[in-house]
């Protein structure tokens, strides 16, 4: 499974390199080179995390999909445990330059999208910059890179996003497949219907019909037995001696 990957950035140049650096990894990438074309493209595709289903919209990560796989066996909690956690082709990780823009900052980009759509969090954005003494001095949900970026650092933020994310997809596979096993464990067998006094007066003047309607055993016809014929030397000899 690919997830998808959006980068907010007017450098065409810096993308380019950003998407050799990150060829490798299971993404598929959009880009948008200002905040508006960001907020269009998050309108279309929609986000990956559908954290409005979850018990804990704040942080969802592996734990809370473990805690979901462990729910299904509860029949009170199914129908809220089985409830769809990603949202497959949303974005699930957004790469933002903080000087792309002078009326908006980064920054602030992060805190308008977390409002607007409800799936993301903080820790799913990661804040590119030239200055680190330009992200205001306080406590940020999402990491804080300052260019010109090492291959390494955004590989190993990426890798950990992506496994947080596959390891929900495949416990929410397994979770579903649990269910399945429940419901057709629990599924009692199908009784075979009563029959009524109707049913059974209906059946017995049926056989009767049936039983009067046959015919008696026809019995096998003998076949006459044949008269041997006189040889016709003792005829000869009859009428000599009747002379």
């Amino acid at each position: 499974m690919t997830f998808k990957v959006l980068i907010i950035e007017d450098n065409h140049s810096f993308i380019d390199s950003l998407k050799v650096m990150l060829r490798d990894l299971p993404l598929d990438f959009a880009q948008a080179f200002r905040y508006n074309d960001a907020i269009a493209l998050l309108d279309k595709t929609g986000v990956f995390y559908n954290r409005q289903t979850a018990e804990k919209p704040e942080d969802l990560a592996a734990n809370e999909a473990e805690a979901v796989l462990e729910a299904v066996k509860k029949p009170k909690e199914k129908a809220q445990a089985m409830a769809k956690l990603y949202n497959e082709g949303g974005v699930f990780l957004v790469i933002v330059e903080q000087n792309t823009e002078s009326s908006m900052k980064g920054t602030d980009f992060v805190a308008h999208a977390v409002k607007r759509y409800p799936g993301l969090a903080e820790s799913d954005f990661v804040i590119l910059t030239h200055r680190m003494d330009a992200i205001p001095p306080r406590a940020h949900g999402f990491p804080v890179l300052e260019k010109p970026l090492r291959a390494a650092q955004i590989r190993q933020i990426l890798s950990v996003k992506i496994k947080q994310a596959q390891d929900m997809v495949d416990l929410q596979e397994r979770a579903a497949n649990e269910r399945v096993t429940v419901t057709a464990k629990a599924a009692p067998a199908a009784k075979p219907a009563r029959k009524g006094l109707r049913d059974l007066l209906k059946i017995n003047r049926s056989g009767d019909a049936i039983e009067g309607n046959e015919e008696p055993e026809k019995k096998v016809a003998r076949k006459p037995r044949q008269v041997a014929k006189a040889a016709p030397a003792k005829k000869k000899q009859r009428a000599t001696s009747k002379k």
